[in-house]
């Protein structure tokens, strides 16, 4: 009950920040969606008011379903990080939450600075933002260097260059044993 009061707030609050966000989900209202996570499944209407507000419901109208893909995203989460997730459901209210979550946008700095002040509010975002910039570009060098790794240190896969070669020498002796097998027969039908 916790984490599902904990994802309604934090929804909420993202929604709320968003202009025009809970706006767009006002024409779906008493509309249920399931987050189908692995361990737990999230269940949601949609208010009057455009928000989510925790439902138990037995037929959701749109389900929400996590990837691997999402999963490794989501310490960069983004706008485009849900994309990665699977849908299934009313196709219109899941057209309408894809348009909702891709213009949602967490203002961290707004939420920070009552808190700690604006200076030490824009000063820690942008830290932030810039050390999230610095592991995703990690990520991807690593990605990039492992996939170097195994093509051209270890050789467990092959190098798109020689694979082009050896298609490339494939074709050209198919071509010539059609032409040893077309010599062959003319021999075969003069001695006959």
């Amino acid at each position: 009950m916790i984490a599902e009061a904990l994802i309604e707030r934090s929804l909420n609050h993202l929604l709320r920040q968003s202009p025009g966000a809970a706006e767009a989900l006002l024409r779906h209202a008493g509309r249920s969606v399931r987050f189908d996570l692995a361990l737990a499944q999230v269940d949601f209407r949609i208010a009057d008011d455009g928000c989510f507000s925790e439902a138990r419901v037995d037929a959701p109208d749109a389900v929400i379903r996590p990837t691997p893909a999402l999963v490794a995203r989501l310490p960069f989460f983004g706008r485009e990080a849900l994309r990665d997730a699977d849908y299934s459901g009313d196709p219109a209210l899941l057209a309408t939450l894809d348009r909702v979550f891709k213009q949602l946008d967490w203002d961290a700095e707004a939420d920070l600075a009552p808190l700690v002040g604006d200076i030490a509010a824009h000063r820690l975002h942008a830290l932030g933002r810039d050390a999230l910039a610095g592991l995703a570009h990690a990520f991807s060098a690593l990605g990039h260097n492992a996939g170097e790794y195994v093509v051209e240190e270890a050789e467990l896969m092959a190098r798109a260059i020689d694979v082009a070669r050896f298609n490339c020498a494939v074709d050209v002796l198919a071509d010539d044993v059609a032409r040893l097998d077309a010599r062959l027969r003319l021999l075969e039908a003069g001695d006959a």
